[in-house]
Order: C-alpha cells, then structure tokens, then sequence
C-alpha cells in the first residue's frame, strides 16, 4: 500500500485488495407493469458471499476480524459458501413462488386454476358443436308415412382425409312426416297473357305451331260485346317445346297491347287461339271492273227478231251484266250493315261459334306499307253454310259465313285476308321466375300438419343479377367503401343480400353482390338498369333456418302459404335472394350435438362414513353444449343416486348438509371427476352397493365442426325413416381452454359479475362465453333508438351465423344479464384476407429453403386470426418488420401489397373496416384482415 500526496485524503484500496467486499446484499427489487416475468430475488449465490465476506470485517463485529484468512478451503469460508448456496437456493424458489402468485407471470397450470379460482372462474372445459339434421321419410306405399324422432337419435359423419368418424344426437323430439321431406315452392301459375307479354305457355308439346302462324287471345269481354277491344292477333316467333313439363313456349316479336294509340290486352276468361287456316274472300281475284268488256260494263244492241215474217227486223238497248257496279264491284267496301261473306272455296274446318280475323293493309304504298301495320278486325262466326256463288263475272262453290262485329266497311273483298278455323290452344301453367326471399313462401300443394314454431331449412342457390346499361364510371363499391370495380353490361353477379329502398331514393335500389373473383359490395341503380337471372350450374348451395309462424291456405285453397319468422331478428326471415327452381324446404329438422352418449354407467358404491366421496367417469371427455347461461355452456352429465337424481353446484361451499349436490372436476388429460359432500356442505352419499350411476355424453370441441352434408350415416334407425343429412355445416364448437385462456378471461369475470351495464361489458360478456373468440360491441343506431352492435367470431375464425344455437343462446344469455330494453344485434365478423408479392436477399451463410419457411412462418403467424384485431390495418412497414426481423433476411423488396380480389399493385396500407351502425338491415359487421391462405409469392435477389 502508497500514501499518494497528489490526493487530499488517503486511498487504502489502491492495491486492490479490498475490491469486491462490500455489502450487496438484499438486493433492491423493482419490475415494470406488464412484464410476463418478475424479479423477486434479493440475491444469489455470489452476492450472498461477498456480503457475508464483508461482514466479517465490520467494526461491530470484533470477534471476527481475528478471522485474517478469505481462502475458500478454509472451514469457516467454506462454511459462509454454504449459506450462500442455501440462500441462493431459497430466494430462486422465492423467485418461482412469487411468479406463480400472478396471473401473468405464472407458469403452473394448478397456480392460473387456483388464481383464477379465487374470483370464481373455473377454465371452460369447452362446448360441442351442433348443427341442425334434416331427415328424410320412406315415401313408398305402406311405409309409415308419419314417425317420430325421439331425443337421442345418433348420427355419424362420413370422415375426411386424416379425420375421424365423430357422434352426433339429437337434442329434442319432432314428428316427421313423409311430406315435409323435401317442400317445393310453387313452381308455375296460369298466367293468362297480359299487357306486354311477349310469349306464352301452351299446354302439350304436339301444338303444331311454326314460326309465321297466326295466334288469336281473346277474352270474355269480347264475347258478351262485339264492339270490344280487348283481343289481339299476334305472329308467332318462336316455338319451344318442354317435353319433361309437357308445355310449350310460344313466343311473339309485339308485345301484347299498345300504349300509341292506347289498346289493352284481354283480362276476362282470355284464351288463346290457333288460326290455322288461311282463306280470301269470294272475288279476290276478279278482274277489275274496268277490265270488263263493254257489253258487260255498259251494255249493247241486241237485235228484235220480227213479230211476223216479212215484218222488219229492229234492234234494242240491253245494259250490261254489271252496268253500274263499279261501286260495288269487287275492290269497294262492303256496306256497313254487312253480315254475310263468302269465302273463296269451301271450307269445312270453318265451324259455328269460331273465330276469324279479317286483315287489311293499311296503305298500298309500298313506301307506307312498312310503316303503318295491317288493319284487322275479329268476328264471331254465327252461321255456316255453302254456297254457289255467282259474281264478279266468276262462279265457284264458297263457304258462306254468317259474322258479327264491327268495322266491316272497312273491308273489301279483293285485299282482305280471312285468318279462320280458330283452334282451341289450352293453357298451361307459366313457371314463376321472382325469387324465393323475405317471409312467406308459397307451396306446389297443400301440406297439413305444419304447426306454429317448426323449424325448416331453406335450401337452394343465389340468384344472379346481369347489368343492364351502364352509366359512365358504374361500379360496385366494397362494403366498407374503400375500393370499386367497375362493372360492364352483361356482367353477371351473385346476389347476396336482399335489395333495399331508401325513403329519400324511392326509385333507386341497393344490391348487395359478389362478382366472379369474390369480391362483394354494394351498388345502387335504377330498377331498369339491374335484371334478376337465374342462378348458374356452378354456384354453389346455400342453406339457412327459418321458424314458422303460421301456414295458411292459399285463397284458391290449392296451396300452403309459409310465414317465416327468424327470432330476434326484425329484418327479412331469409336472408338470401333464391332461384326458386333450386330452392327444397325441408321440414324434418332437428337440431343436434356432438357426443355419444354413455347411459347408466356405474360409478361406485356411496358409503356414508367417507366425506367428499370421489368418482371418475370412465369415458371422456365429458360433453358441455351450447346454453344461455354466462359461461355459454352446461354439461350433459345426469348423476343418480340410489335412482334419485342430484344436482351439479359451481361449489359446495354456501350448501346445506341435506342437499343432494355434487361438483365436478376436469383434470388435464379431460377426465371428469364428481366430488360429493362432507355432511356439513352437501350430503354424504349413502351407503349401498353400486348404486353411484351417470348417464351423460362424451366428445368435445372442434373435431365435430363438420361441412355440409358430412353428417349422414344413421346409426339409430327409426322404421320409416330413410336418411338424414345436415345441410348446415355444424358450428359453436370450442376446445377446453388452456392457461393461455385463463389468462385472458379471468379477470373478465370480476369486470362483468355476470351482469351487463356498460358497452364494454357486452363485450367482455360476449368475449367469454363459450365458443367465441373475439368480440367487439360498438353503438348502432335504429331511427331513434339506441342500441347494441356486437361483431363476434367463433373459434379459430368459425362464423356465428345468424341461425346457429350460438347466436341464438349469446343473444339470450345477453338480454338475461343486461338491460332487456336495449336493442341487442349480434352479426359474425367479415373475414378479409391480403396477398403480397416480394423479394428478398438471404445471407449465404443460410439455407434458402429454411429462410424461405422462416418468413413464411412469421408473416403467418403475425398475420393469423389470433394476432389480428377486428378494424386492425395492414400497413406496409408492418410487412417489412415482420420479414426483416427473420435470421438470415438481408434485404426485402415488397413490390406488391393489395386485398384479395382487388387490383394487385403496392398499397401502403389495407383498411379493415369497422362496424357500420344502422337498422338491422343496414349493420355491417367488422371486417378482420388476414394473410390469403394461398401460397406465398417470394422471390431471391441474387
């Protein structure tokens, strides 16, 4: 050791000697908010040491300074080196301790169960799918026609590829009948032609028509006064005959009636006539009257022969054949009071009481002809007859006919054509073309039985809507209004919604649509400008469920009106627009949960002299379904006693020493386990010999979330019944939580307490119930009233369609825990996805496969339904942070970033909307943006 006289005082540690003995122990102990670890310890093996070390050399401690030696073989050290080693072991163990008293930082699956215990949340043990079934009846004689379906009955879906079979039963009793199978909605009315109608439906396919012939329609109206109007003679088009239907389509360039000058179409008892003969009237073709020699036209001198021979021979004036029939002659027009014409060869298809059209152009200028049309008139045969007709200086045998109508002076026998023999085309029905939508639907016949309250599935396909001509820069803009495509003439798009009106724009009409690439929005267009169409071979099958309200009969008492209702939703029942040719209603619907039941299985013997007797279910995992409760789910478990059934508690704690109640427990592998009571809380069970049974269900979470139609094998078989199928895909599924799950939804609990007040304690209450996932309540309005706007998701992006128990027991378990005044709409999110196209440089030092994948990896993982939010962007920097952030990326040149059916270019940043607020009709949901699910486009700079 040196004096150093450069300092004021002296250093007696210049020669290191004493580095490093200081006291350092208890360390201070400091953590920030939001860590998903704390610090708890006060010291470690080192700093234990050194502290004891340097309390060896405290003043106060006399007794030790004898102590010169710090060597580590010493006794003494080597006994301070172990109460270091304690210590160190007992302030990690602090360390875990304390990390496993908080909800964030505990590790331990018993510590989260226990902590979350503490304000009475219990980790869900998840929920079944369910899905409604649709049964089909023998139909065939002799089969019973009518069953019923009791609760229970097990059905099993046909497994994919890596999939097992999955159980589901129904959860209530219906009775089926062979006649709500599959319901039809009327297909065809007689429709008789109208004002504008271009064609119509004759019944049978031997109409023998052809383009060109005559069709005469003509109503009641005419027949009780001639002077009538309403008739029309139309050209036939087109002939199409429907062999299966037994119709034929005929069809006509004019359309029926005539705005200028104004003429209606038939509306009374209207039939259609063919008029398949084709006749002129006797003196068509007669020689004109100038033509006529003199002697005919005039006349001539004949001479006398004498009166007595010798006497002289004298002459006389003879007039003519037809002196002074100029005005009468074959080109005049008959006189007005005209009854009787003659045709111009007999004619024996001509019968009493038939029709025939008189037709006449209307200008014999070959310049006008075109211009104005022929004029015709009808009449009523009233008589028939032949006749040796002479005149016009011409004989022939003729067909006399006795008419009544009007306008014969204007008619002459040279230019007139007589359309005849008027055959009788009977009518068939014409198929209807409007769409099956709103909240009644008509039936092919009557169905009885149909009571108040019966669930039916509507099946069928989307109508399409074709684009009539289109203003500049028309467009269907995306429902959140963020992008437009443009939409040519004669695009075919699928309508998804039903159209609305505005008050403010009653002549213009809101089409919600999906073009071919996916993409859906609005558009709004006159009624001209937008045409309904039949859907396509290739579009796909829709189904939704609907509740009866009422079924009436028809007023020409032939058919089965429905009156759908959808609970708890003031719009339309249905939801979608059909071609009514693809739509089924089937009416043997049950609904159903995944699980197979265990009945009557044996548990144990009670004995009185345990407390807290424990039993273990044999099979698992036990079935939880889908309930308007808050937790949103309730076991299926029913346990008996002695043939006396006990009650399922939250907990024992609180219950009486008589009440028959027991707990159950879900341990980590899913075994349930049930937990009686001591006698002070709860009754003990009493003494017997196997007499503990269960009946319950087991199967869970979502390995029943099964596709449309995959339910389809019976495994219980009623006589009478000889299919089942789900149109709907099963939903509302949810897998038993994990601590990740307890960690979230934990303290929702304390938030709510199982009752509603503020906007976010829809919210919470929505996020937490049983088979939702992610959840967003915002404000909507509806005119004057407030009320609450929910976006919810189901598990791993699952919808919650507006049919679905889910919905259904959210909707109810809300309104039973909040304010049942306050308007409730629930809609499932809108699942939006984005692509990109980019580059990057990879260090040579990697792998470029496992660079590759690493990327692939992260931005599927930063982009997932779980890492994204509901109105949540996508921004161009976030890309590049994700990708750049992966070990061995260089360099990343993103050159695309655009929405899934939009124009691929660079955006800077993708808009994921946020709820629209409006009428039932008008919500839109929130839209969630994730990574397309096709593959990704990356590319290696060299």
């Amino acid at each position: 050791m040196t004096l150093s006289l450069d300092q004021p005082e002296l250093n007696l540690n210049d020669c290191g000697c004493c580095a490093g003995i200081a006291v350092e122990t208890p360390m201070a102990i400091d953590n920030r908010p939001g860590l998903t670890a704390i610090a708890y310890r006060i010291g470690t093996h080192a700093k234990f040491k050194t502290s004891m070390l340097a309390r060896l050399s405290e003043s106060g401690l006399s007794e030790l300074r004898k102590l010169m030696t710090r060597d580590d073989d010493d006794f003494t050290i080597a006994l301070l080196d172990a109460w270091a080693v304690t210590a160190d072991v007992l302030t990690f163990y602090q360390e875990r301790i304390a990390n496993e008293s908080y909800l964030r930082t505990a590790t331990e699956r018993r510590s989260i169960i226990d902590l979350a215990r503490l304000i009475g949340y219990e980790l869900r043990p998840g929920v079944a799918a369910s899905t409604y079934l649709a049964f089909t009846l023998e139909s065939a004689a002799g089969a019973p026609g009518a069953v019923t379906i009791d609760e229970g009955l097990r059905v099993q879906s046909i497994p994919g590829p890596d999939e097992k079979p999955q159980s589901f039963e129904t959860v209530e009793q219906i009775d089926a009948r062979a006649e709500f199978n599959a319901m039809r909605p009327r297909q065809t009315e007689l429709h008789n032609p109208v004002f504008g109608d271009r064609f119509t439906f004759l019944s049978g396919v031997t109409t023998n028509l052809k383009p060109g012939d005559p069709l005469l329609i003509v109503g009641a109206e005419r027949e009780s006064n001639k002077n009538n109007d309403n008739w029309e003679i139309r050209s036939v088009a087109a002939v199409e005959p429907d062999a299966p239907n037994q119709r034929t389509l005929v069809r006509w360039s004019e359309p029926l009636g005539s705005k200028i000058p104004f003429s209606d179409s038939p509306k009374q008892g209207t039939k259609v006539y063919a008029l398949r003969l084709h006749a002129s009237i006797f003196g068509f073709n007669a020689p004109a009257w100038k033509t006529l020699p003199v002697a005919l036209r005039v006349g001539e001198v004949a001479p006398v022969a004498p009166v007595a021979a010798g006497s002289a021979i004298t002459s006389k004036f003879e007039p003519g054949a037809f002196v002074g029939r100029d005005t009468s002659w074959a080109d005049k027009r008959f006189l007005d009071a005209t009854t009787i014409i003659n045709l111009d060869a007999v004619y024996s298809q001509v019968t009493l009481n038939s029709w025939i059209v008189l037709v006449k152009p209307q200008s014999k200028s070959d310049d006008l002809a075109s211009t104005f049309p022929p004029y015709k008139e009808l009449y009523k045969v009233g008589g028939v007859g032949e006749e040796t007709k002479v005149d016009f200086n011409m004989s022939a045998k003729t067909t006399l006919l006795k008419i009544s109508g009007e306008n014969i002076e204007k008619f002459a026998p040279r230019d007139t054509t007589v359309f005849a023999q008027s055959d009788l085309l009977e009518l068939a029905e014409t198929p209807l073309t409007d769409p099956v939508w709103k909240n009644e639907i008509v039936l092919e016949g009557v169905v009885d039985g149909l009571e108040e309250g019966r669930e039916l599935i509507v099946t069928g396909k989307r109508m399409r809507a074709i684009i009539g001509t289109t203003r500049a820069n028309q467009s269907l803009t995306s429902l959140d209004g963020s992008e437009e495509v443009a939409l040519a003439a004669g695009d075919s798009l699928i309508v998804t919604a039903a159209p609305t009106v505005t008050e403010e724009e009653p002549n213009q009409t809101t089409w919600r649509l999906v073009d071919k690439t996916g993409f859906e929005g609005f558009i709004t267009a006159a009624d001209d400008k937008i045409t309904l169409a039949p859907a396509a071979a290739s579009d796909v099958l829709v189904s939704e469920v609907v509740q009866l309200q009422q079924a009436v009969l028809s007023a020409d008492a032939e058919h089965t009106i429905l009156k759908l209702i959808r609970p708890q939703l003031s719009a339309f029942a249905l939801q979608n627009v059909y071609d009514r040719v693809t739509v089924t209603i089937a009416g043997n619907v049950a609904l159903s949960t995944h699980g197979e039941t265990v009945k009557d299985e044996v548990l144990g013997s009670g004995n009185a002299g345990q407390p807290y007797q424990r039993f273990t279910l044999r099979q698992s995992p036990l079935t939880y379904t889908s309930a308007d409760n808050p937790s949103g789910g309730e076991s299926t478990l029913e346990l008996r006693v002695n043939d006396l059934e006990w009650t399922e508690v939250p907990t024992l704690f609180g219950h009486g020493p008589r009440e028959r109640i027991y707990v159950t427990h879900i341990d980590d592998d899913q075994t349930a386990k049930v937990q009686f009571g001591d006698g002070i809380t709860g009754a003990r069970l009493p003494i017997g010999n196997e007499n503990v049974k269960a009946t319950y269900r087991k199967g869970i979470g979502i390995s029943g979330l099964m596709a449309p139609g995959q339910l389809s094998l019976l495994m219980t078989r009623p006589l009478g019944v000889k299919s089942v199928l789900n149109p709907l895909a099963a939903s509302g599924a949810q897998d038993p939580q994990v601590l990740a799950d307890a960690r979230a939804n934990s303290p929702l609990t304390v938030l709510t307490l199982d009752r509603i007040v503020s906007l976010r304690d829809y919210e919470d209450f929505a996020r937490t119930f049983s088979g939702i996932a992610k959840a967003l309540a915002t404000w909507t309005w509806n005119i004057h009233t407030r009320g609450v706007f929910i976006t919810v998701a189901g598990i791993d992006g699952a919808e919650v369609a507006d049919d679905a128990p889910l919905h259904g027991n959210l909707v109810s378990a809300i309104l039973q825990s909040g304010d049942p005044h306050v308007p409730i709409t629930i809609k499932s999110y809108r699942g939006v996805t984005f692509k990109l196209l980019a580059d990057v440089k990879i260090d040579s030092q990697y792998i470029e496969a496992n660079v590759l994948a690493a990327i692939e990896t992260a931005l599927r993982t930063s982009f997932s339904f779980a890492a994204r939010g509901f109105g949540q962007p996508v921004t161009l920097s976030e890309v590049f942070a994700v990708m750049q952030n992966v070990a061995g990326v260089v360099a990343v040149d993103i050159n695309k970033l655009y929405r899934t059916g939009a124009t691929e270019t660079l955006n800077s940043f993708l808009a994921a909307a946020a709820p629209r607020a409006g009428d039932d009709a008008g919500v839109l949901s929130a839209e969630l943006l994730t990574l397309d699910a096709a593959p990704l486009e990356l590319g290696v700079m060299p």
